[in-house]
């Protein structure tokens, strides 16, 4: 009988060591699998309290841009409620992560199998290039790599339209058709698929300034043949420009 004993007491105390290993073991790995997400969400917490405005104030030869906020935002319905042309721009700068966000929502990449883009293309031509005027500097934007190329330094804000609001939105966008894209149409052709395919581009940033309260408007009363002599552009077409900033 105390043989019995004593083999029931040593099964009860490993019963419990082995308890006691399995919750040691489930709250280490809870700790591990919350880890990621706290540490996200604190570099995301910081990069809203201390976003960066380089853009706005230094010329690069080149910029690599932050990753793009694909996810969250205003539903769309209310997006589309909520779409509006605004012509009352404040001066104040936007970041670096906004630029980003908006040049992605544009014509950005959102399937990297097959490179495909925020924006449909006829043919997925992908013809139609952006070019981002800022304070300081012209850039073109590789969706691709997410990724501004040097243009030329100055600020050209004005030079992107003939309205006045051009000087005072912080950036405007620039669509130019790259017609090297389009050598298997017609004349006739890359003028209506161009015009057709710069429009998708310009709703999307309109919906993505309505979702980010952002004021914006699309204008065709812009000096094409001085804007392409200042992008040094040969076999392409300026279509539209679009300021976008804060509204006022």
């Amino acid at each position: 009988m105390a043989n019995k004993g004593k083999i029931g007491y040593q099964l009860l105390c490993i019963a419990l060591l082995a308890v006691i290993f399995l919750l040691v073991w489930q709250n280490k790995n809870a700790a591990g699998l919350e880890s990621p997400t706290s540490e996200n969400d604190m570099a995301v917490a910081s990069q809203a309290l201390d976003p960066t405005y380089i853009l706005n104030s230094t010329v690069r030869d080149s910029f690599d841009l932050p990753f793009p906020t694909e996810k969250g935002g205003m539903p769309l319905q209310e997006a589309l409620k909520n779409r509006r042309t605004n012509r009352l721009f404040s001066d104040k700068p936007l970041s670096d992560q906004q630029i980003s966000d908006l040049l992605w929502s544009a014509n950005g990449v959102n399937k990297i199998d097959g490179n495909m883009r925020t924006a449909p293309s006829s043919r997925n031509s992908q013809e139609i290039d952006i070019y981002l005027f800022t304070k300081v500097a012209v850039y073109k934007y590789d969706a691709a790599r997410n990724y501004l190329f040097f243009v030329r330094a100055g600020d050209y804000r004005a030079k992107a339209g003939l309205n006045d609001f051009f000087s005072v939105a912080p950036i405007a966008l620039v669509y130019v058709a790259d017609l090297k894209k389009m050598a298997d149409y017609d004349e006739a052709g890359r003028d209506f698929y161009s015009a057709t395919d710069v429009g998708f581009v310009s709703q999307n940033v309109y919906l993505h300034c309505a979702s980010e309260n952002l004021a914006t408007v699309v204008c065709g009363y812009i000096s094409r043949e001085e804007i392409a002599n200042l992008l040094g552009i040969s076999n392409g077409r300026v279509l539209l420009s679009q300021p976008v900033g804060l509204t006022k």
